[in-house]
């Protein structure tokens, strides 16, 4: 297997140099520059590579490996050289463009730009400039040596002419999401308990070892599911509520003590461990942490014991002392050999039986498209019979081997699995280089691309997927001209269906171990990793290289001699100051990547310009703010990613016209039309400026996901809309059109149709919303039944004059999602599809939805005109806030109201005069009332307005809607009833500012709503009661905000015992509201609420995360000892007593308005602070924290919208302190001295005179945080 692996890395590294899109380029660009290489490469490519294991072989027979390898290397380097010489050629002529052309030519094609030249320089050489000649002479040398390989053919003994046949390998069908099906184990069960009962028994050696931990180990081969069993005792529930805390960390073969008691402390804490290099520090950190935490499990996965190494070993250990018995190390090895402070018990992973081995494997090969084909299925599955056997019981290998014959049911495929026999179960490599040998030549190379990163690392899709375009690895496997990006999620879907990569979480996915050895066994000679500082040499071939070090300075001289390196790629942050770096960077002149992560400089250096080859840059991990104007010179350059802090773009930007993606301000970049290769533009805003026109747009196709059109209110007519040619954009799938003037009520009707006319989408849009539009015509293509392929969504938003939604039922055939905000005029709603699963309803005056009955039942209508319930109710919560709240509200109702007397031909006066009344007045107390009264108004003149319609109009949905949201419209109870009924997979209801509503539908209405799982009310004043709510046996998550109405007294009879969290905003509060049994209950926030001077909380025991904002009258709560809370926030709760506030016991995160809070807590016995404390909204000038108390378990530290002019200045108190995050803290002007412990810092939203005096190098507090790792400022 070893010298199959060394002859594939050799193939491999010529093949990394030969790459497709390498050889076309030679083939096209050679032939103008008449040297025709076309045969040579053909030979190559059909001939050689395909024989090269037999090739070398035959060398070696034949004493002619030497000359072979020499013929290899100096392949190789010519490809290379050619490379970049062509790369060096083609930036000439795109500098050229960019200073003799302007927008007139910017749609030409840099291919034929560049092939004009050369067809020229052909016929007349003399006219060639030195680099070209040098160009043209290079090519005819590699077409010498490509010619050589005639030579080693007649090694084999083949003809002349002679191709090598080799089975197409279809790509596998990729799937349509990129998300990986649950994690199934088959066959471990019993050795999950085995191990679980070996960690978990009391025996007499665990009472014997007071502080100590025992030791025990899963040994078994590589490949054969002892991380995986590892994993499936670790989140196992016994385990959990066994041990105090549980660590994982990964040893990956390299023990680096540091680094790894490091992350021993960052599982233990859940969180990032500070940059200390001193060891007896970091043992010591880790020792506190232990004994506080009684019994820990610790397992260290893929242990590999060198000999010699006992003494690190012992260091790492030292530290793993608890306070009590019982606590142990689980290992993963594949050897049976351990350093002595382990002492391991082993417990040899066993072969799994033959019957459920070949259960794994045939979940793997499987699980696509079922075969329906009964003879096939058959024939299949004694195929797969006879490949399990040949697998050698490695479960990695029956995955591997599995997942690349899923979906395939071609028998050859599978009888080619066949020629696998792995006679060892140690030997699983054999098999995964087979899944390997299967993938195609452009997946093989992304593949081989992941070991620039380290074991264990989590590969972000987007990242590595921008990182592949830019090293060339996609554009070869593009055979149907998808957008580039497609095409790089295509690879990764396909590499995710052969399980080469499993889901971490979101769009982070990880690699198995083993796979990771492959990588790096076929790619180390072009790819390198430069890890630690043990590092002493890079090998002179290497190409690639990633960097995980503190500094560059102890391997400058090493880096510099890369002459030929194009990809650097920060891991972590560097402490180097970036002009520093740059001193490095510019010995690198062929860099094409370069991923930047350092925090100690704002400036990009005008020295990037000289790195004229680079596709790829990313600054995003940096404090860079100023880019320079040699930006603008990288004409190469696919990728630029930068963070908020840039504010301003070069402004000959919009010469790089090879940019593909630019991660922020792209509606700043001036004549952005030139970037026709541009795939994501999130937003452009037209202007009245030059540069910025709408036709911009014309020629930039390529742009694709979601787009933004702004400020259509500078686009003259309909022929400058035509010019923007968006309806042949056709990767563009969610569309705005956005008129970004709201109060333009002189707006001309006829222009904004014509405009949108001009506007045209293409008709693959599945997602469109109009914002701003002031006519009331529709344009043709949206009544064209027929334009759009497949709109599922459609939202109009600030539309004033439309009276009517589209009247054709088939443009609403496919929409799923349909958005109406702000339509004053909008009357009805048309037929409803019946596959809307969607609904979102806001500030529609004219649409009241109410049942023939309810306007017949007069009791009903002087039931909801009784006010002065409403009134009192409004004066008690006023107080909370100041009434700001209820003058938000007001705000909206004056408008709502005014919008429907106007529409209904109403008198306005005085709704007009009310609206200014309370801003003249000057009593407090007369604002107060007189705001009241306006609000008791508006709802009485609402009620006479919507009874006194003569027809009744309910609201019917289809029953498989998902999401319903009503606000700022009117509906009865008796509608809303209607409405619910039958909605049985309706899952999130959101009613807000429905003032009509008294009381929520029956438990008849509710129990059919078996899907519901979250409910917001806001700003409903006239409810009363929350009605059959409690039948709604699905229901988690409850939001009431401001429904002053309402009796929310006794919880228990009011909401359901599903419920999971629960939001109470500006309402009243009855003693016995929490006196609930909710078994299910984690989180409670209440804010702004009035409510009697005594709770009682006893009974929520589940409650995790309890926050209390802005409770004037609230004194003590009841049964605090009860709980075991996890996060507690209390924020200006002012009569809540020292004896209450010290019974808080929290693990995780505490928020305080206030450090007497603070020092009430200190004070009871046993009371330790949690990990992440919050200042919040503190409005002492100055504070400071108590000096005798301890700190050392805080290890993140928050001030948000304090209103003090300095931090404290002990904060070096806080000796473990991480993580500072300062917001909205406007006073502060300056950093006190800082924790040596702190690794980040965040300062967002706060006064310029603090972000200038942090700025490096010449800030007054720069000093005080150039040592930290990670900042960030805006």
């Amino acid at each position: 297997m070893e010298v199959a692996l060394a002859s594939a890395a050799l193939s491999i590294s010529l093949k990394l140099a030969a790459s497709p899109a390498l050889k076309k380029l030679l083939s096209n660009a050679s032939t103008y520059l008449g040297v025709n290489m076309a045969r040579e490469l053909h030979e190559l490519e059909t001939t050689v590579l395909p024989q090269f294991e037999l090739l070398i072989e035959a060398a070696d027979k034949g004493n002619h490996r030497p000359r072979l390898d020499k013929w290899l290397q100096e392949l190789k380097e010519g490809f290379y050289l050619a490379e970049d010489l062509l790369d060096k050629h083609e930036y000439n002529l795109l500098k050229r463009h960019a200073k003799g052309k302007d927008s007139s030519s910017a749609n030409s094609s840099i291919s034929s730009t560049l092939m004009k030249p050369l067809r020229a320089a052909s016929s007349r050489l003399s006219n060639l400039s030195s680099e070209n000649r040098k160009l043209i002479q290079h090519l005819n040398e590699l077409k010498a040596t490509l010619a050589k390989a005639k030579d080693f053919r007649q090694l084999l003994c083949l003809p002349a002419g002679y191709i090598a046949e080799r089975p197409i390998i279809p790509s596998a069908a990729v799937p349509e999401t990129t998300s990986l099906p649950p994690l199934k184990v088959i066959g471990r069960d019993k050795d999950r308990d085995h191990i679980i009962e070996c960690l978990t028994k009391t025996t007499a050696t665990t009472e014997s070892s007071v502080a100590m931990y025992s030791g025990l180990a899963i040994v078994g081969a590589g490949g054969m599911g002892k991380s995986t069993l590892a994993q499936l005792v670790y989140n196992d529930k016994r385990v959990k509520e066994h041990f105090d805390v549980t660590m994982w960390v990964s040893i990956s073969r390299k023990l680096d003590v540091r680094r790894h008691t490091r992350e021993i402390i960052e599982s233990a804490s859940q969180g990032e461990c500070p940059r200390i290099d001193n060891l007896d520090t970091l043992q010591r950190k880790l020792s506190n942490i232990l004994q506080e935490s009684g019994k820990f499990l610790l397992v260290l996965d893929d242990v590999w014991f060198e000999p010699g190494s006992d003494r690190e070993w012992d260091q790492l250990l030292a530290p793993l002392v608890s306070q009590e018995t019982g606590s142990k190390v689980l290992v993963t090895s594949r050897h049976n050999i351990f350093p002595a402070a382990l002492c391991c018990e082993v417990c040899p992973l066993e072969k799994m039986k033959e019957t459920q081995f070949l259960a794994l494997f045939k979940y793997h090969a499987f699980s696509g498209p079922e075969i329906t084909n009964p003879q096939l299925h058959e024939r299949l599955e004694d195929l797969a019979g006879k490949i399990a056997k040949r697998l050698g019981q490695s479960p990695l290998a029956a995955k591997a081997v599995g997942s690349q014959l899923k979906g395939k049911t071609d028998i050859t495929a599978w009888k080619d699995a066949l020629t696998i026999k792995i006679d060892k179960l140690s030997d699983p490599l054999r098999a995964l280089f087979w899944s390997y040998e299967k993938l195609g030549p452009c997946l093989q190379r992304c593949f081989l691309y992941c070991s620039l990163f380290p074991k264990g690392h989590k590969y972000d899709i987007n990242e590595l997927v921008h990182l592949w375009m830019a090293e060339g690895l996609i554009d070869s496997c593009n055979k149907n001209k998808r957008v580039m990006l497609g095409a790089g999620w295509d690879c990764f879907n396909e590499m995710i269906s052969v399980s080469f990569f499993q889901q971490a979480y979101g769009t982070y996915f990880v690699m198995h171990d083993l796979l990771h050895d492959l990588a790096e066994s076929l790619s180390q000679k072009d790819y390198f990793r430069l890890e630690g500082d043990k590092v002493t040499e890079i090998p002179s071939t290497v190409r690639h290289l990633s960097v995980r070090v503190d500094s560059m300075k102890q391997h400058e001289q090493s880096i510099c001699k890369l002459h030929h390196l194009r990809t650097i790629i920060c891991i972590d942050p560097l402490m180097d100051d970036v002009s520093y770096l740059f001193k490095i960077l510019q010995n690198l002149k062929k860099l094409r990547v370069l991923s930047l992560s350092s925090y100690s400089s704002s400036r990009l250096p005008e020295s990037v310009g000289e790195l004229k080859h680079l596709r790829y840059l990313n600054i995003i991990r940096t404090l860079i703010s100023d880019l320079p104007k040699s930006l603008c010179t990288l004409y190469h350059l696919q990728l630029l990613l930068f963070n908020h802090t840039v504010e301003s773009l070069p402004e000959k930007l919009c010469n790089l016209t090879k940019l593909r993606h630019i991660k922020r301000h792209q509606n700043r970049i001036r004549n952005i039309g030139k970037l026709t290769s541009l795939q994501q533009v999130r937003k452009f805003s037209v202007q009245k400026e030059k540069g910025y026109e709408l036709q911009q747009l014309r020629d930039m196709n390529e742009i694709h996901g979601q787009f933004s059109v702004y400020n259509l209110e500078n686009v003259a007519g309909k022929d400058e809309a035509l010019e923007s040619k968006l309806h042949q954009k056709k990767h563009i799938w969610d569309l705005h059109l956005v008129w970004s003037c709201k109060n333009n009520v002189n707006a001309d009707d006829s222009l904004h149709l014509e405009i949108l006319e001009g506007l045209m989408p293409p008709p693959q849009l599945r997602r469109i919303q109009i914002d701003g539009y002031k006519s009331s015509k529709h344009p043709d293509w949206l009544l064209d039944a027929s334009y759009f392929e497949n709109l599922e969504s459609l939202c109009f938003v600030n539309c004033s004059a439309l009276q009517s939604l589209p009247s054709n039922i088939e443009l609403f055939e496919n929409c799923s999602s349909l958005v109406l905000c702000d339509v004053p005029n909008l009357k009805t709603l048309p037929l409803l599809p019946l596959g809307l699963e969607v609904l979102e309803v806001k500030k529609c005056p004219l649409l009241v939805f109410i049942s023939n009955d309810e306007l017949e039942n007069h009791d009903q209508r002087e039931n909801i005109m009784r006010t002065d319930h409403l009134a009192s109710q409004l004066s008690l919560i006023w107080e909370v806030d100041s009434g700001s709240y209820i003058k938000l509200v007001l705000s909206s109702e004056y408008s709502f109201l005014k919008q429907l007397k106007i529409l209904m031909r109403a008198d306005v006066s005085h709704v007009e005069n009310l609206e200014s009344s309370p801003e003249r007045e000057e009593d407090e107390v007369l604002v107060k009332e007189d705001i009241i009264k306006a609000c008791i108004y508006c709802h009485e003149q609402r009620i006479r307005l919507i009874y006194g319609r003569s027809i009744g109009l309910p609201l019917v949905l289809p029953s498989g809607l998902r999401r319903l949201s009503l606000s700022s419209c009117s509906i009865t109870d008796g509608a809303l009833a209607i409405c619910l009924d039958g909605l049985t997979s309706l899952e999130r209801l959101s009613l807000e500012e429905i003032m009509t509503l008294t009381t929520l539908p029956s438990e008849e209405v509710h129990q059919h709503l078996t899907k519901l799982g979250s409910l917001v009310i806001k700003s409903c004043w006239r409810l009363r009661s929350l009605g059959g709510l409690r039948a709604a046996t699905s229901l988690s998550h409850v939001t009431l905000m401001f429904c002053p109405s309402s009796e929310l007294a006794c919880g228990a009879e009011c909401l359901p015992l599903s419920l999971e969290s629960l939001c109470i905003w500006n309402c009243v509060l009855g003693a016995d509201f929490l006196c609930a049994d909710w078994p299910h209950i984690n989180a409670i926030e209440i804010r702004y609420c009035r409510s009697t001077a005594c709770m009682s909380v006893g009974n929520l025991t589940s409650v995790k995360s309890f926050s209390l904002f802005s409770l004037p009258d609230l004194c003590t709560l009841e049964g605090l000892s009860s709980l075991q809370l996890e996060s507690v926030h209390l924020y200006d709760v002012p009569k809540l007593i020292p004896e209450c506030i010290s019974e808080f016991r929290v693990q995780n995160s505490l928020g305080v308005s206030s450090p007497v809070i603070l020092n009430n807590m200190l004070s009871a016995e046993g009371f330790t602070v949690p990990k992440t404390l919050s200042l919040i909204n503190c409005e002492e000038p100055v504070i400071s924290f108590e000096e005798s108390a301890n700190f050392t378990s805080v290890q993140s530290l928050t001030f948000f919208g304090c209103r003090m002019i300095s931090l404290p200045t002990n904060l070096k108190c806080f000796s473990n302190l991480k993580n500072l995050h300062i917001q909205r803290c406007l006073n502060i002007s300056s950093l006190p001295d800082l924790p040596s412990s702190l690794q980040n810092i965040r300062v967002l939203a706060c006064s310029e005179l603090l972000k200038e005096n942090c700025r490096a190098p010449d800030g007054e507090s720069w000093p005080k945080i150039a040592h930290i790792r990670w900042k960030e400022f805006r």
